[in-house]
């Protein structure tokens, strides 16, 4: 049985329903930041994909927890750039301008 966490896995092939699933992982995993505060300081982004990197930058930011960027472990997310291409997680209905669309995320 494979142990390895979600945003540490290759994502070669994923589809857009496979990014969204991640996103939801990343989602509660930041939300619940009181229960999930070990994992969270032992999250490694130089072993995480750019697009990982970037779904972790909109999430924080998105719900303004920017003093997570203050953790060593995430420093390096502050100064994360917008995807090349757009990341699309599927047709789940989150329209309107924010953090991500500037990064090339789209729901």
């Amino acid at each position: 049985m494979n142990n390895t966490k979600p945003y540490y896995l290759d994502q070669s092939g994923w589809s857009s329903n496979d990014y969204y699933s991640l996103h939801r992982y990343l989602h509660r995993l930041i939300t619940h930041a009181d229960r999930k505060a070990d994992e969270i300081r032992s999250l490694d982004t130089s072993q995480m994909s750019e697009r990982t990197r970037v779904l972790l930058y909109c999430i924080i930011s998105y719900y303004h927890l920017d003093d997570m960027f203050k953790f060593t472990n995430l420093q390096n997310l502050a100064d994360q750039k917008p995807l090349s291409e757009p990341l699309v997680l599927g047709n789940h209905g989150l329209k309107e301008e924010n953090v991500y669309y500037r990064m090339n995320v789209m729901f």
